[in-house]
């Protein structure tokens, strides 16, 4: 192989390990992310709606006993929700908002959809054009490999 065509080489090799590759990886956790915060959003909707059957509306809604997680599915403890009429919901940037159940769940049906309609999409494009760079370098880098071996 000649030397201007090794350096070529060298430097796409560069280029896609040190560069394309981390963005590749950055752009896939970005998506598994919003994925991820979608299922937990879709949990949450349904044990809302579970509560809500379980109350009827009543509006003397009993105590429920249950289990929350303390740390990360890492601890948990007993726990009685003694007005299971309201609920507090993360709605971004830090924030929990009172809502009622029912105004809890409306919030997630549309927390859902701007999720999976832009946030999720977005990321999706991104990396799949990052993906498409590094077909592309790949790509360049076995066309100097064949010029080299012609």
């Amino acid at each position: 192989m000649s030397d201007p065509l090794q350096s070529k080489v060298a430097e796409y090799s560069s280029f896609i390990t040190n560069t394309l590759q981390p963005k590749l990886q950055l752009a896939v956790n970005d998506r598994e992310e919003t994925e991820k915060e979608i299922l937990e959003y879709a949990q949450l909707r349904n044990k809302l709606q579970l509560i809500e059957t379980q109350s009827d509306g009543a509006a003397d809604a009993k105590p429920i006993n249950t289990i929350i997680d303390i740390s990360h599915q890492t601890i948990y403890c007993n726990a009685i929700i003694s007005n299971p009429r309201t609920v507090y919901v993360h709605t971004g940037f830090g924030f929990h908002v009172e809502f009622t159940i029912e105004e809890a769940i409306a919030f997630i049906d549309k927390r859902i959809m701007f999720l999976q309609n832009d946030v999720l999409k977005h990321r999706v494009e991104v990396a799949m054009g990052i993906a498409g760079d590094v077909e592309k370098a790949i790509e360049l880098l076995e066309e100097f490999k064949e010029a080299d071996e012609d």
